[in-house]
């Protein structure tokens, strides 16, 4: 018996990458990609070669 779904997890992925291309103000992927990286530079997951 399959139970009815509760969360959606594409839908939800598509939502985020959405929201941050329309977040970025990106014009092309290279614009796009520096966007990415400056978010993840302030990431509290991004660790420096030094740690």
């Amino acid at each position: 018996m399959k139970r009815p779904k509760k969360f959606d997890c594409v839908k939800f992925k598509y939502e985020l990458q959405d929201k941050l291309l329309k977040d970025s103000g990106a014009k092309d992927l290279r614009e796009y990609a520096q966007y990415a990286n400056a978010l993840a530079q302030k990431s509290a997951l991004h660790r420096n070669k030094s740690d």
